[in-house]
């Protein structure tokens, strides 16, 4: 019975059978298995609950939010992505079963960020790149899961997050906002003029695309 043995011993049965895919060569290196997650928590041979996807226990997002509550509530804010209205699963975004990027991320298959699987008009590649999506990712400005400011973005005011960056902060790389610049506040959102903020094929300063 897996009732009386090791989340490791379960998991070791199930991949003499489910090990060859991509998808399942990970796990044993899993922050699930790392956790002690068995097989059998999410999934259930003989008493799935999933309406029969997988063989779930529960329906995504449930079954995740049982172990990460911590994020349940993020999905509630104003902005976000439409997780709890079925539109995207977390394994949408999520490889449960290991990944070798950070907090199992799936990939592009570019492997790029996995964003560009819905986002593709951002993915380029451009002649002028916006050089924080290259080194940081679309996280650099916008939050995943859920946030109070439209477009997900980590800031209230576009400007705010941008400044972050366009600084005269010694040893940034990106350029500071000149001198020139009108900061009155009806001029203060950037992608007034920088509407390509993602990048362009046409203009340097991100003016057009």
């Amino acid at each position: 019975s897996f009732k009386t043995v090791s989340p490791k011993a379960v998991n070791d049965r199930c991949l003499e059978c489910h090990s060859g895919d991509e998808a399942r060569h990970n796990f044993r290196r899993s922050e699930h298995s790392k956790a002690n997650v068995s097989c059998t928590d999410c999934h259930s041979v003989h008493h799935a609950g999933g309406r029969g996807e997988m063989l779930l226990v529960k329906v995504q997002p449930q079954l995740c939010y049982s172990c990460h509550a911590g994020v349940k509530p993020e999905f509630s804010k104003p902005f976000h992505h439409r997780v709890n209205e079925g539109m995207v699963s977390c394994s949408n975004c999520h490889e449960p079963h290991g990944s070798s990027k950070g907090r199992s991320l799936r990939a592009t298959s570019a492997q790029d960020t996995v964003c560009f699987n819905c986002h593709t008009d951002k993915a380029g590649p451009f002649s002028f790149e916006h050089a924080v999506i290259k080194a940081e990712g679309c996280s650099a400005c916008h939050t995943p899961h859920g946030s109070q400011n439209p477009r997900l973005l980590t800031r209230s005011q576009v400007g705010l997050l941008c400044t972050e960056c366009h600084t005269l902060t010694p040893g940034s790389s990106a350029p500071a906002v000149p001198s020139f610049h009108n900061q009155a506040q009806k001029y203060q959102a950037c992608t007034l003029c920088h509407t390509a903020v993602h990048g362009s094929n046409t203009d340097r300063w991100l003016f057009k695309p």
